[in-house]
């Protein structure tokens, strides 16, 4: 099963993942460096996805302000906390949403501003972002895509066969396929390993020339699956 992305800064991505059962959603995220006022990551997605976001942090967005060409920025306390910053979402063509939250000391009026600096285009694949003036992409942080991937297992006490991980995969800046033959399992989508012992949650990782991917699994039982899974995966840029 294929499914394919776009980063934020514009890249194609796709994903196959051959023995999944399902590959719903999926989100692009980025991080924008402000001037004066740090960092903001910027999630793209679907409106379930900017529901399940506003459903874990507890933020509602009851307000809403006009954007420069049309479009409208809606927007909350982040937690439902006046000590937090703002959760806010600005809804796209196609079905498209951008989302995140904003450090506490930034109001809606510099909000509004910084997003004034930053072009966004959108295509049926998502949207992709362009910062100008005062913002620009944080050097410290890597264009990312957040893939959900469903297995099929064994039966469940429940009945149900349902299991799967959440690959995390992200974009490498050095363009070169790593250098680590020794140390793990040249695959078909690059070098696969495994997270050590010492780590809270085991975790497959699979590397390659573009991506470096993560496999995550919902426990610690799963990772063996997990690890099956990504020996077949392929993450690879598009045109």
């Amino acid at each position: 099963m294929q499914t394919t992305h776009r980063l934020l800064a514009g890249e194609a991505v796709r994903i196959d993942v051959p023995g999944a059962s399902g590959l719903p959603g999926g989100t692009s995220i980025g991080v924008l460096s402000l001037e004066g006022a740090g960092a903001m990551e910027v999630t793209g997605g679907r409106e379930a996805d900017l529901a399940f976001f506003l459903e874990v942090t507890g933020t509602g967005l009851a307000r809403e302000v006009g954007l420069r060409g049309g479009r409208t920025l809606r927007y909350g306390r982040f937690h439902d906390d006046p000590a937090q910053g703002l959760g806010w979402a600005v809804a796209l063509e196609g079905g498209h949403v951008l989302f995140g939250h904003t450090v506490p000391v930034l109001d809606v009026e510099e909000l509004t501003g910084f997003l004034a600096d930053v072009d966004v285009q959108v295509d049926t694949l998502g949207p992709v972002l362009t910062p100008t003036g005062r913002t620009s992409w944080a050097s410290h942080r890597t264009q990312t895509v957040a893939q959900v991937v469903e297995l099929t297992g064994p039966l469940g006490p429940d009945g149900s066969q349902a299991m799967g991980y959440l690959l995390d995969v992200r974009r490498t800046r050095s363009g070169h396929a790593p250098q680590r033959e020794s140390t793990g399992l040249q695959v078909r989508g690059g070098l696969l390993t495994r997270s050590g012992d010492a780590e809270m949650h085991r975790y497959g990782i699979l590397e390659s020339a573009d991506f470096v991917s993560y496999g995550l699994p919902g426990s610690d039982e799963a990772v063996d699956a997990v690890l099956t899974s990504l020996s077949e995966v392929v993450v690879e840029l598009v045109p």
